[in-house]
């Protein structure tokens, strides 16, 4: 059943949901989007989807981190938003443009929404009433210090603000200038990726807007907008560009190694809610030694970061993910078999490092020029599911009514390049570990010894199950052993 959260939001307090016929409360600290459906009675009722739990109650759940990207329309009328409700996604990250909305300035200001209603449809209960991370990735050419690349021009700050006021307005739900539906959407990014520094001479890489060599810019612009998002909602959440932090450019690539504390530096941490960032396992080498995707350790190293600055913010990810296709660049080949990989691991990663949202990019290959296949599904006139987007399933089915409880040690793994995370399950009454061995492309196994009389043992990828009993090594002692390889397993102990 899909885990959707449809209860009105209260910033900072313990959010309830509810399902009278089984007496079930479920809590979370994220604020949570509010949707109306229509009654018989032609009155909005709020309906809140939960997992069918008898006499099985974890009160402190939240929403589950699971999320996915899309571009363009996210109602009905896209041939993948079928996909989106099936994949039991919580969340979706969508971009919109100020360009689109206001493409010529005016007093006072005329805004289309066409585009943008479209884009955050997915918010409506009708069409799925999934909580949205919006991106505004793109600025009007007339507000812009140099055309489609540059940041906003200080003297333009204001008609940002007014805009940014307009659209959380629109998406508050409170049934004054809402969009149709009155969808509620809470998480609101600040561009994609901000910390990039162009180099017009690349066709290859032109990102809406590069803020990179302009951090101090970029803190007065969350300082200039923040007021006006907190004015029209104060529930809505000032979201972090998601930075890359990889690939810098004092190692020859595009992103500006010191932006995010550029930033800070001006007071910028006075002026966002929720810290982000984007992981891919291609640079896993600058985060880890283990060989692993790096998630983890990369946002420990961000967090830290945050400490620094006397700073302590939810974290989230906007971007992680991995290709199914043999393309040439990064330094491990896809497959839909480590692709499936890559979909356990980076989302056990992410919940280990206590992030509140992940984004897999994205649902669907997004074709053309670019040349990895990342989708969950084809881009094919009727979508072709992968085994990437079965084992995403599974994932939330598995992991979503568990709380992360601690990672292992190399000495109780006994490997150090196996990882091993263990989960703590009130619903279903278990201890799930989640076990594989790095790289994700490894061929090599490895024994793990867990405290149990017995456990189910089901393989991520191939679906296949099987128990294992105290005494299958030949010596009854407390434990089982297990063998684990590239494939990450989910080993369930009961209590």
């Amino acid at each position: 059943m899909k885990h959707t959260n449809n209860t009105h939001p209260k910033i900072g307090l313990t959010l309830l949901f509810c399902v009278a016929m089984i007496g079930v409360f479920i809590s979370s600290s994220l604020p949570v989007q509010s949707q109306p459906t229509e009654s018989t009675g032609g009155t909005a009722d709020a309906i809140t989807y939960l997992p069918l739990v008898q006499n099985r109650v974890d009160g402190s759940l939240g929403i589950p981190i699971f999320g996915l990207q899309m571009y363009g329309t996210t109602s009905d009328s896209s041939k993948y938003h079928s996909y989106l409700l099936e994949s039991d996604a919580s969340w979706l990250r969508v971009e919109i443009s100020w360009a689109t909305a206001e493409p010529t300035q005016e007093s006072p200001p005329v805004y289309n929404w066409t585009s943008i209603d479209n884009g955050l449809a997915a918010a409506r209960a009708d069409m799925g009433g999934l909580n949205i991370v919006a991106t505004i990735n793109r600025a009007p050419s007339w507000a812009v210090v140099e055309e489609e690349t540059g940041p906003v021009k200080p003297d333009n700050l204001e008609d940002f603000a007014n805009f940014m006021g307009a659209l959380v307005e629109r998406y508050d739900g409170d049934g004054t200038d809402d969009a149709p539906g009155s969808p509620v959407v809470l998480y609101w990014e600040m561009y994609n990726e901000p910390d990039s520094n162009t180099d017009k001479s690349d066709p290859d890489f032109l990102p809406p807007v590069s803020w990179g060599d302009y951090g101090e810019e970029y803190a007065y612009m969350l300082e200039e907008i923040y007021p006006a998002v907190k004015a029209a909602n104060p529930a809505a959440q000032v979201v972090f560009g998601g930075i890359a932090y990889d690939f810098l450019k004092s190692n020859g690539g595009k992103f500006v190694d010191s932006f995010l504390t550029d930033v800070l530096d001006e007071g910028g941490g006075d002026y966002f809610d929720v810290m982000n960032f984007h992981s891919y396992p291609a640079f896993y080498p600058r985060w880890t030694t283990n060989q692993g995707s790096g998630l983890l350790q990369k946002a420990n190293a961000i967090r830290n970061v945050l400490v620094s600055y006397g700073l302590d913010k939810p974290m989230i990810v906007t971007e992680t993910g991995w290709h199914d296709n043999n393309a040439s660049g990064p330094i491990i080949p896809g497959s839909q078999q480590i692709q499936a990989r890559y979909v356990v691991e980076l989302f056990t990663q992410g919940m280990a490092a206590d992030l509140d949202i992940v984004i897999w990019w994205l649902l669907y290959d997004i074709g053309g020029s670019y040349p990895y296949d990342a989708g969950l599904v084809t881009n094919a006139d009727t979508p072709v599911e992968k085994l990437a987007f079965q084992v995403y399933q599974d994932v939330v089915g598995e992991l979503s009514t568990t709380h992360f409880e601690r990672t292992l040690s190399n000495t109780e793994t006994g490997n150090s390049l196996m990882e091993v995370h263990q989960f703590n399950d009130n619903v279903l009454e278990r201890t799930l570990y989640v076990a594989w061995l790095n790289r994700v492309d490894t061929t090599a196994t490895s024994s793990l010894r867990i405290p149990a009389s017995s456990a189910n043992v089901k393989n991520s990828i191939t679906g296949n199950e099987f128990m294992v009993s105290d005494g299958n090594d030949g010596v009854i002692d407390g434990h089982i052993t297990v063998t684990v390889g590239a494939d990450p397993l989910f080993i369930e102990v009961e209590k």
